[in-house]
């Protein structure tokens, strides 16, 4: 609307210069008073949703409280007709009273600090935090106020127009918590914060988390823990993969809500996956023992719960004790077979091999290598033979 306003005055303009060159000077005064009349048609339509006489108080209204102060700030909308920028402050221990002005700044602006008689930790006789509420309205070119204090919008109108507020309660800010990382685990960031020193109003410790987006002109915190004073740590394991970074906000807070913030970036560590357990493998006889010595390895073994978990990878060693790849498992799998494997031969007696099994993730070490966990050996049952077992020592060569 505005844009075509512009562009459209622009070719007035240009219209009127001609028509004074040509001594047109009835149709001159009809036009400026066209143009008069364009610049209230601005603010005439109340369709528009971007009327600056209808679209409502200035959105993003946040409020910092401090000691005996409170910053007010508000999203700056860049619209053109936008002159000044009025506060209002009241306290709402008696909702009845009206709002006072707190002070006027101009355009463009987005942020207004308040020091007028601004009280710290205010209580009613019951002993209930007093908060202050604020709201804000804008100044246009023709000094109209929008909202009209005189005249606040109801929510009742059509189209419901709502008068933006927030309340807080100034107070001393409890000391900034000094925040530490833990010893590196898995898919988890560990945040200390020991020897806190608590003061008298303390009420909670909150942790904020942001994903780090280098795109983002400012970063999304979102709260993810409220803590105890008896506890000054939190883990957070809500990673997917290695390597992910975030942005976290650690805040103590004190009985009127007032936040001492400390900020630190952490990402989950390159680390591989624990190793799986309870493995065992189970040797399955094929035909005869006479006619054929070959065998099918049966292999089970516990799933993992890492989110990144990529698959599992079985190995085997020969009777030098040389390791030899098999078979590679997905992630949501929990036992595969082998099929046909011989038998290794020490003194001439054929025994069943070892296996040996490894967990790993989605992302490689720094040298590009697959980051696999510790390797664990399969506990070794006996071959089957239909309705018989025979008794073997799978050992071979030194104890492994």
């Amino acid at each position: 609307m505005y844009l075509f306003h512009s562009l459209f005055k622009t070719q007035l303009h240009r219209f009127l210069f001609r028509a004074a060159s040509a001594r047109c000077l009835p149709l001159l005064l009809i036009i400026t008073v066209f143009i008069a009349c364009t610049n209230s048609e601005d603010f005439a339509n109340p369709l528009d949703s971007e009327n600056l006489r209808t679209a409502g108080s200035p959105k993003g209204l946040t409020l910092y409280p401090g000691d005996q102060q409170v910053r007010v700030t508000w999203i700056e909308s860049g619209q053109e007709g936008i002159k000044a920028y009025k506060i209002y402050r009241r306290s709402i221990a008696n909702s009845e009273e009206p709002f006072e002005l707190v002070g006027t700044v101009d355009a463009p602006a987005s942020e207004f600090v308040d020091t007028q008689n601004v009280e710290n930790d205010r209580r009613d006789a019951q002993g209930q935090p007093i908060a202050y509420e604020y709201r804000i309205s804008y100044i246009d070119i023709n000094d109209v106020e929008t909202p009209d204090p005189t005249n606040p919008p109801s929510v009742t109108e059509e189209p419901m127009r709502i008068w933006q507020t927030a309340a807080v309660i100034p107070s001393i800010p409890p000391p900034i918590p000094v925040v530490t990382l833990g010893v590196p685990s898995d898919l988890t960031v560990k945040l200390f914060w020991e020897n806190y020193d608590f003061p008298d109003d303390f009420s909670l410790f909150r942790v904020y988390v942001a994903r780090e987006d280098s795109t983002a002109k400012q970063l999304a915190f979102r709260p993810i823990a409220e803590i105890t004073r008896d506890q000054l740590y939190y883990f957070d394991v809500n990673f997917k993969t290695d390597g992910e970074s975030k942005v976290y906000r650690v805040a103590a807070v004190d009985e009127f809500g007032i936040e001492a913030i400390t900020t630190i970036n952490a990402a989950s560590p390159n680390l591989p996956p624990a190793p799986p357990k309870n493995i065992i493998v189970t040797y399955a006889r094929r035909l005869s023992y006479v006619l054929n010595t070959k065998y099918d390895a049966i292999i089970s073994w516990n799933a993992n719960t890492e989110r990144d978990l990529a698959g599992y990878q079985i190995y085997t060693k020969d009777a030098e004790g040389n390791l030899l790849l098999r078979q590679t498992a997905g992630p949501k799998d929990t036992s595969l077979i082998i099929l046909g494997e011989d038998p290794i031969v020490i003194d001439q007696l054929p025994y069943g091999r070892p296996y040996f099994i490894t967990a790993f993730d989605d992302t490689p070490k720094l040298d590009g290598k697959r980051d696999e966990s510790e390797m664990v050996a399969a506990e070794r049952l006996n071959f089957i033979f239909g309705e018989h077992e025979l008794e073997l020592d799978f050992t071979f060569g030194e104890e492994e």
